[in-house]
């Protein structure tokens, strides 16, 4: 986005995740002021599963099956909410 001259707040360039899904790159992509919808699929359970057990394995795969330091991560972003100052 640097290298193409695009602001992050141009609204040029959106981000869609699955919800649940890797949050501390929504948090992160959040922060350096880019648009990120979290979507949740529905339907039939029978018909949703499948696609939720393929998202699951491709999470593992590229994050190494680190579920501890995602929850590290969101303990910290839940953390922090709850204990910065309140803006008036």
């Amino acid at each position: 986005m640097d290298n193409l001259e695009i602001p992050s707040k141009s609204g040029l360039v959106l981000f869609g995740q699955l919800f649940g899904m890797c949050d501390h790159i929504s948090y992160t992509l959040g922060k350096h002021g880019y648009t990120v919808y979290k979507y949740v699929p529905y339907g039939k359970v029978v018909d949703i599963i499948p696609y939720l057990l393929r998202r699951a394995q491709e999470n593992s795969s590229v994050l190494g099956g680190s579920v501890l330091s995602e929850r590290q991560i969101l303990w910290k972003e839940l953390t922090s909410r709850f204990t910065s100052p309140k803006l008036a």
